[in-house]
């Protein structure tokens, strides 16, 4: 596969599991713990997909969003947000910026591979 995914979560769990799991898949994860950070390496390196979380010190996944978008970083639709919350205002206001999908925590690993599969062979506007 050979994609690289940018994991910005600040639960150190969560992240290494995830981590864990895709590479054993066959992708490479670059895992930060905010988004200020995460946005860096989307400047930088422009990964395939983002899986973002919701709730974050500093930018949320609401803010990182809407700098992407804004920025034009990276096609809205290479981003999976995860979240502790059920589907509020917040995640609408995102699904309206064009990210692909949603997962509320705790997720199942096998629904977050089939929206990673999905989002990467979609194809971009």
């Amino acid at each position: 596969m050979g994609k690289t995914i940018l994991l910005v979560d600040d639960d150190t769990y969560v992240a290494r599991f995830i981590g864990f799991k895709l590479n054993k898949q066959g992708y490479t994860v670059k895992h930060v713990d905010n988004g200020f950070d995460g946005l860096e390496i989307m400047r930088k390196e422009k990964p395939d997909l983002l899986i973002l979380d919701m709730m974050m010190p500093g930018l949320d996944g609401r803010e990182v969003a809407e700098r992407i978008s804004e920025e034009k970083l990276m096609d809205m639709g290479k981003i999976l947000v995860l979240s502790g919350k059920e589907v509020t205002d917040e995640v609408k206001a995102l699904f309206d910026l064009g990210i692909h999908d949603y997962l509320q925590k705790p997720f199942n690993m096998d629904s977050l591979l089939m929206r990673i599969e999905r989002a990467l062979d979609a194809t971009g506007p």
